[in-house]
């Protein structure tokens, strides 16, 4: 059922490469996309970053030389959060 949303998601939106799920207080990711073709270590890397950037605020976005990566808390149970991994 998770992975059924994150692919919806990520097919409304053009460039959506990635878009995971995650436990922000273990920095884990725990579902993606489908077409997601990331190692779960570089998930997990990634987290690490959406945890330290996120601090106590909701949101984040971060552009690098190949696109974007935008990071959500859960307002509701602010230990998940949204992994969205975008190209240009």
């Amino acid at each position: 059922m998770v992975r059924e949303a994150l692919n919806a998601v990520c097919e409304t939106f053009a460039g959506c490469e990635t878009l995971a799920y995650a436990d922000l207080s273990t920095k884990l990711v725990l579902a993606t996309n489908e077409s997601n073709t990331r190692t779960q270590d570089s998930l997990n890397t990634v987290c690490a970053e959406a945890t330290l950037l996120l601090g106590q605020g909701n949101f984040s976005i971060v552009g690098t030389k190949s696109g974007f990566r935008i990071f959500l808390r859960d307002i509701a149970q602010p230990t998940d959060g949204l992994i969205c991994l975008c190209g240009l």
